[in-house]
C-alpha cells in the first residue's frame, strides 16, 4: 500500500483548508522525508488525517459519532479527510467528512459521511460506513488495527521501544507489532497439551463405566416419544384455538366499552354544547352589529363634525367685535410712525453738506499724518538697517579670519599625513588580503576546535574500548556459566529416566490407566461373572477362558501404586525439560550477548582507529593553514609598511582594517574640507566688498528722506489748525450714525406698526369669512346627517335591533368575538368527531359479532387455557427427557466405537 496524497480541514490546530501532494518530485525522488515541528505544530494531526479518511477513527480517538467530535478544529462548522493511495489492486480516494447545522460553529452535530471511490474514474465503490469498511480491509489487506501496527505506529508505543533498554525491547516490539500473541499461544500450547492429556486419560478410565441401551429398550423410547409428540401436536392445536378464541371475547368486551365511553363523552358534550347556547346567541348578535360598523362609523363621524363646527362657530362670532376695534386703534399708530420718521430724514438731509466738507478735510490730515509716520519710521528703519550691515560686515571679517586659522591647521594635517593618500588606490587590495587573512585566522581556529574534538573523542573511544573488551570477558563467563547449568541439567535428566525415554514411561502409564479401568470394570461386574461358563465366550469380551471365575481376581492397589510412581517419575521428566529448555534459553541468550559484546567491541577498536586518523588529519591540515597565514601576514605587512604598521597583530586583524578605513576617511575627510574653507574665503571676501556699496547707497537716501519729513510735518500743522475751526472736534461719522440711528429707529417703528396693523386687519377679513364658511357647512351638513340617520335606524330592523342603544349594547370587542367564534367552532368540530367514531366502533362490534368463534365465556376459557399450556410444559419435558437418553445413547456407541478404534 502507498499512500499518494492527503487532503484534510479544520482538523485540532490545523484550522483552514490543507493538501499534501506525495507525487510531487519533492517527495518521490527522495524516497524518505520526516514530518517536522515543534509540540502542537499538527504533525500528528496529518497521521490522524490518513486514519480518519480510511477507517474514520484514529489512534487517539476511537470513534468519531453524532453525539461528539473531539478531533473538528475549535470555533469550526465543519471538518473532512481524504486520502488517496495505490495497491495492487488498483487507485483509490477514501473521502471521510462531518459537519455541524448549517456549518455553523455553534450548530448541532451530524452523522459523519464514509466513501471510498475509484481515484482516476471517480465512481462511487461504498458509501456505507460499515461497507466503506469491509472495502478498506479487502483493497489494502489491513483493518484499523493490522494498519496501525504495520503501517503506522502509534506515537507513544514507539517512543517507548526506542528509550527502553536492550534487554526490554523484545516484549515491547511484541506489543506494538501485536506478535506478542505468538509467545502467549506457545505458553498455552504447553499447558494445554498437558490438560488434554490428562483428560483423555481420565475418559479412558470414563469409558470402561457406559452403558448402552438394549435394542428393545432403544426401540421402545423411540414409540413412546414419537406418541407424545403426536399428543403435543393435538394439544398445541387445541391450545391455540383457545387462545384465539379469548382474543375475540377480549376484543368485543374492548369495543363494548369503547361504546360505552363514547356515550358518556357525548352526554358531556351535550352538556357544554346547552352551556354555550347563551353566549352563541351573544356573538350572533354580535356579529348582526358588525355587519352595521360601517354605517355606524360613518354616522358618528358625522355627528361629530357637525358639533365640532358649531362650537367653532359661536367662538369666532364672540371675539369678532373685539378683533374689529383693536385694528381702528393700531390705524391712528401707524399714523404717528409715519410722521416721525419724517422729521428725523429732514434733519439728515441738513446736515449732509457740512458732514461731506470735514470729511475730506479731516481725509487730508490723515493722509498727511500717515506720510509724516511712515516718514519717521522708514528713516528710522534705513538707520538701523545701516548700524546692521556694518555688524554684519565686521562678523564676516571675523569669520575670514577663523577660517584662515582652520586652513593652516588643515594643510598642516595633509602634509603631516601625506601617506595616507596611498590609501585611496591601495585600501581595497589591502582589504581583501586582510579579509583573506582573516578567513584563514578563522579556518585555524575551528581547526583547532576541530583538534580538540578529535582528541576528546580518540579519549572517549579509548575509554569504550576498555569498557568493551572487560564487558566481553563478563559475558565470556556468563556463557560458560549457562553452558555448565545446562549440561548439569541434562545429566541430572538423564540419570532420572535411565537407558528409557519419557514418551516410553508415558505409554506405560498410559497401559496401566486402561488396565485400571477394566480391573475396575471387571471387579464391578460380580452379577455377571456368577453367569460365566467354561467353553462359552464371555458377552464382554468374547474370550473363552475365565481366570476371574475361578477367583484370581487381581489387586488393583499394586497398579495403583506402579501408576502413581510413573506419574511422579513423568512430573519429574517434564520439570527437569522445562528447566533444560529455560537454561537452554538462557544460553541461547548469554551467547547471543556475547556476540553482541564481541561486536561492540570490534567496533570500539575501529572508532579509536578512525579518531586516531581524523585527529592526524586535523594536526596535519593545522600546520599547512600556520604556514599559510604566516605567508600572507608577512605581505600584508611589506605592503603596510609606508603607513608606519611595521606588524600586524594575530588576535586584531578586523581592528587593523577599520583602523584602515578610518585614516583614509579622515583623509579625505580632510582634503575636503581644505576646498570647502578656500571656497568659504573668497566668499566672505565678495560678501564684504557688496556690504560697503549697499552702506554708501542707504546713507545718501536716508539724508534725502529726513529732508522730506521736515516739510510733511509743517503742512499737517496748518491743515489741524483749519479743522478746528470749522467743526470743533466732533467726529462727522458718530453725528451722522446717530442720525441714521434716528430714522431707523423711526422706520422701525413705523414697520412694526404697520405690521401689526395689517396683521389685525388681516385677521378681522379671515374671522369674518370662516365665520360665513361655517355657517355654510353647517347647513349644508344637515340634511346629510338627518338622511345618515334615518339609513341607520332603517338597518337596524333587519338585523334584531330596534333602537341604537340595543345596537350599542350588543357590540363586542374583536378579541372577545374571535374567542366566542373559536369555542363555537371547537365544539362543532368535536360533535362531529364523535358521530365518526361512534359509527365506527359499532360497525367494528357488528363485524366481531357476525364471526361467533365461540359460544363460551372467558370465565371457562382462561382456565382451560391454562390447562393446555401446563400439560403441553409436561409433555414437552417428557419428550426432551426421551431425546435425551436416545441421544446418550447415540453418543455412547460412538463413543465405545471410537475407543475401540
Amino acid at each position: 500500500m502507498r499512500i499518494l496524497q492527503v487532503r484534510f480541514k479544520n482538523l485540532n490546530s490545523l484550522v483552514g483548508e490543507w493538501q499534501i501532494d506525495l507525487m510531487h518530485p519533492a517527495f518521490a525522488s527522495d524516497g524518505i522525508f520526516a514530518i517536522t515541528g515543534p509540540t502542537g505544530a499538527g504533525k500528528t494531526t496529518i497521521l490522524d488525517a490518513i486514519c480518519l479518511a480510511l477507517y474514520g477513527r484514529t489512534p487517539r480517538l476511537n470513534k468519531v459519532t453524532k453525539s461528539g467530535n473531539e478531533i473538528m478544529s475549535r470555533q469550526t462548522g465543519e471538518c473532512f479527510a481524504e486520502a488517496t493511495f495505490e495497491t495492487q489492486t488498483g487507485r483509490y480516494r477514501c473521502h471521510w467528512s462531518q459537519h455541524r447545522a448549517r456549518k455553523k460553529p455553534d450548530g448541532e452535530l451530524q452523522a459523519p459521511k464514509h466513501e471510498i471511490a475509484n481515484a482516476d474514474s471517480g465512481d462511487i465503490f461504498e458509501s456505507k460506513i460499515r461497507g466503506v469498511a469491509n472495502q478498506i480491509e479487502s483493497a489494502t489487506g489491513m483493518d484499523f488495527h493490522r494498519f496501525t501496527r504495520s503501517m503506522l505506529l502509534a506515537q507513544g508505543g514507539f517512543a517507548a521501544f526506542l528509550q527502553a533498554a536492550q534487554d526490554d525491547r523484545a516484549p515491547i516490539l511484541e506489543q506494538i507489532t501485536g506478535t506478542e500473541i505468538y509467545s502467549k499461544i506457545s505458553i498455552r500450547v504447553h499447558e494445554r497439551q498437558r490438560e488434554e492429556r490428562d483428560k483423555l486419560n481420565l475418559l479412558l478410565a470414563d469409558t470402561a463405566g457406559i452403558v448402552i441401551l438394549e435394542p428393545e429398550q432403544e426401540q421402545e423410547i423411540g414409540q413412546a416419544l414419537e406418541t407424545k409428540q403426536n399428543e403435543e401436536t393435538d394439544l398445541a392445536a387445541k391450545s391455540s384455538e383457545t387462545g384465539k378464541a379469548i382474543t375475540w371475547l377480549t376484543t368485543i368486551n374492548g369495543l363494548k366499552k369503547e361504546i360505552g365511553d363514547l356515550a358518556d363523552e357525548a352526554r358531556k358534550l351535550q352538556s357544554d354544547i346547552e352551556a354555550f347556547k347563551p353566549d352563541r346567541e351573544k356573538l350572533g348578535r354580535a356579529l348582526n352589529a358588525a355587519s352595521l360598523d360601517g354605517a355606524y362609523a360613518t354616522l358618528t363621524a358625522t355627528r361629530k363634525q357637525q358639533t365640532d363646527d358649531r362650537t367653532a362657530l359661536k367662538t369666532e362670532v364672540d371675539a369678532l367685535p373685539e378683533i374689529e376695534s383693536s385694528a381702528k386703534e393700531q390705524a391712528g399708530i401707524l399714523k404717528s410712525a409715519e410722521q416721525q420718521t419724517a422729521r428725523a430724514k429732514e434733519e439728515l438731509k441738513a446736515a449732509a453738506l457740512t458732514l461731506q466738507k470735514v470729511r475730506s478735510l479731516d481725509q487730508k490730515l490723515a493722509d498727511q499724518k500717515k506720510a509724516v509716520l511712515e516718514g519717521d519710521e522708514g528713516c528710522k528703519k534705513d538707520a538701523a538697517k545701516i548700524d546692521a550691515d556694518k555688524k554684519a560686515r565686521l562678523e564676516e571679517q571675523e569669520k575670514r579670519s577663523k577660517a584662515h586659522e582652520t586652513l593652516e591647521l588643515v594643510g598642516g594635517y595633509i602634509k603631516d599625513h601625506a601617506q595616507d593618500e596611498w590609501l585611496i588606490r591601495g585600501l581595497t587590495g589591502v582589504e581583501e588580503q586582510l579579509s583573506g587573512l582573516l578567513s584563514k585566522q578563522n579556518e585555524i581556529v575551528q581547526k583547532e576546535a576541530a583538534q580538540e574534538t578529535a582528541k576528546t573523542a580518540l579519549e572517549l573511544a579509548a575509554t569504550s574500548l576498555g569498557d568493551r573488551q572487560k564487558q566481553s570477558g563478563i559475558r565470556k563467563q556468563e556463557l560458560e556459566g549457562a553452558s555448565k547449568h545446562l549440561q548439569q541439567g541434562k545429566d541430572a535428566l538423564s540419570q532420572l529416566l535411565g537407558d528409557r525415554l519419557l514418551r516410553e514411561y508415558r505409554t506405560e502409564k498410559e497401559t496401566l490407566l486402561r488396565e485400571m479401568a477394566f480391573l475396575t470394570k471387571i471387579a464391578e461386574l460380580e452379577d455377571h461373572r456368577a453367569k460365566l461358563e467354561d467353553g462359552n465366550p464371555c458377552p464382554l469380551c468374547g474370550a473363552i477362558e475365565h481366570p476371574f471365575a475361578e477367583g484370581n481376581v487381581p489387586v488393583p492397589d499394586e497398579t495403583e501404586q506402579k501408576i502413581n510412581a510413573l506419574t511422579r517419575l513423568i512430573s519429574k521428566a517434564e520439570n527437569q525439560e522445562a528447566s533444560i529448555k529455560r537454561l537452554e534459553e538462557a544460553e541461547s541468550l548469554a551467547r547471543k550477548k556475547l556476540a553482541e559484546a564481541e561486536n561492540l567491541d570490534s567496533a570500539a577498536v575501529n572508532d579509536k582507529k578512525a579518531a586516531e586518523k581524523a585527529l592526524a588529519e586535523v594536526k596535519d591540515g593545522l600546520v599547512k593553514l600556520r604556514t599559510d597565514f604566516a605567508q600572507r601576514r608577512q605581505a600584508v605587512t611589506t605592503k603596510l609598511q609606508p603607513l608606519g604598521i611595521a606588524d600586524i597583530p594575530e588576535t586584531d586583524i578586523s581592528s587593523l582594517i577599520e583602523s584602515l578605513k578610518k585614516r583614509l576617511e579622515a583623509w579625505q575627510a580632510q582634503v575636503k574640507n581644505k576646498a570647502d574653507i578656500e571656497k568659504q574665503i573668497a566668499d566672505i571676501d565678495s560678501e564684504v566688498k557688496r556690504q560697503d556699496a549697499v552702506i554708501e547707497t542707504q546713507s545718501t537716501a536716508l539724508t534725502e528722506k529726513l529732508e522730506r519729513l521736515a516739510t510733511l510735518k509743517k503742512e499737517l500743522a496748518t491743515g489741524s489748525e483749519e479743522r478746528t475751526a470749522l467743526y470743533s472736534n466732533k467726529n462727522p461719522d458718530d453725528e451722522e450714525r446717530r442720525l441714521n440711528k434716528a430714522i431707523s429707529d423711526a422706520e422701525g417703528a413705523e414697520k412694526q406698526a404697520r405690521e401689526r396693523h395689517n396683521e389685525l386687519q388681516q385677521n378681522w377679513n379671515t374671522t369674518k369669512a370662516h365665520v360665513e364658511s361655517l355657517k355654510k357647512r353647517i347647513d349644508q351638513r344637515e340634511p346629510e346627517l338627518t338622511r345618515l340617520e334615518n339609513e341607520f335606524a332603517t338597518a337596524l330592523a333587519p338585523v334584531g335591533f330596534s333602537n341604537e342603544e340595543q345596537f350599542l349594547a350588543a357590540i363586542l370587542p374583536s378579541e372577545g368575538r374571535t374567542e366566542l367564534t373559536a369555542t363555537a367552532k371547537g365544539l362543532d368540530e368535536r360533535q362531529a368527531d364523535l358521530k365518526a367514531r361512534q359509527k365506527d366502533r359499532d360497525t367494528r362490534l357488528a363485524t366481531e359479532l357476525a364471526r361467533k368463534i365461540t359460544d363460551k365465556s372467558l370465565e371457562e376459557l382462561e382456565p382451560q387455557l391454562k390447562e393446555h399450556e401446563e400439560a403441553l410444559k409436561e409433555l414437552r419435558d417428557i419428550i426432551a427427557g426421551l431425546k435425551h437418553k436416545l441421544s446418550e445413547n447415540t453418543a455412547a456407541k460412538e463413543r465405545i466405537k471410537e475407543k475401540q478404534v
